[in-house]
């Protein structure tokens, strides 16, 4: 897909000193032969990662600096529906091989992997809406279950028999675009969580998973034994 190509470049000139920025949808679809709306999506996409920020009337700027700080696991969503005391109930979009995006790719080590794209609701309000690209090779079976009731972790483990033996995850703000807005029943904008994963079999990544959770409905809190710890 075009936009994948415009987001792939300006993925790999951020951090570099090259002119070019402010980046704006007129610049890039010249730049790149593409269509504006080509060329917003590949913006729209980079602003909703975290890796641009919009300035009106200005353009679109690399991120600025982050600061990374340890935080808390994320229980599954039916265990975690069962502590709140919600009931539970989950739509599949999209469960098909497909091409993956550059950033994927590159994590994930392969040109194409299965996809599933899960919409969450707790009490029949959608709250989380979960993208998911998991390694052909070890997980060709998976897309014969039913996925609407069955947990992804569960059937890796206990029917694939892979075991999971490390998660790479980042959790950051960010501001729902649409159709994501849409789709989670909120306003363009509107605050939320997004946690990227990726979970490895050994050395081997076995999948990669983006989780955006409505701010208005999640907040997270653990607690633990403050060994080593210093406030």
């Amino acid at each position: 897909m075009k936009y994948l190509r415009v987001k792939e470049a300006v993925l790999q000139e951020l951090g570099k000193a090259t002119p070019g920025f402010p980046l704006s949808e007129n610049s890039l679809a010249r730049r790149f032969g593409v269509s504006r709306m080509t060329a917003r999506r590949a913006l729209q996409e980079l602003q909703q990662e975290g890796y641009l920020s919009r300035r009106q009337g200005k353009g679109s700027f690399p991120t600025e600096r982050r600061f990374s700080q340890g935080f808390l696991r994320v229980r599954p969503f039916y265990e975690f529906a069962r502590a709140q005391g919600a009931t539970p109930r989950t739509q599949v979009l999209a469960a098909e091989l497909r091409p993956t995006p550059p950033e994927v790719g590159q994590k994930l080590g392969v040109p194409e992997a299965l996809y599933v794209e899960r919409l969450r609701f707790l009490d029949d309000e959608p709250v989380q809406r979960e993208v998911r690209y998991l390694h052909p090779a070890h997980c060709q079976d998976l897309l014969r279950h039913d996925l609407t009731r069955e947990s992804i972790h569960d059937l890796l483990v206990h029917t694939l028999g892979l075991p999971l033996t490390r998660v790479w995850q980042r959790l950051e703000a960010v501001a729902l675009p649409d159709p994501l807005a849409t789709l989670l029943e909120q306003l363009p904008n509107a605050p939320a969580l997004r946690l990227e994963r990726l979970t490895y079999t050994f050395e081997t990544p076995i999948t990669w998973v983006e989780y955006l959770m409505r701010a208005d409905r999640y907040y997270l809190e653990d607690t633990f034994i403050p060994q080593g710890e210093r406030p």
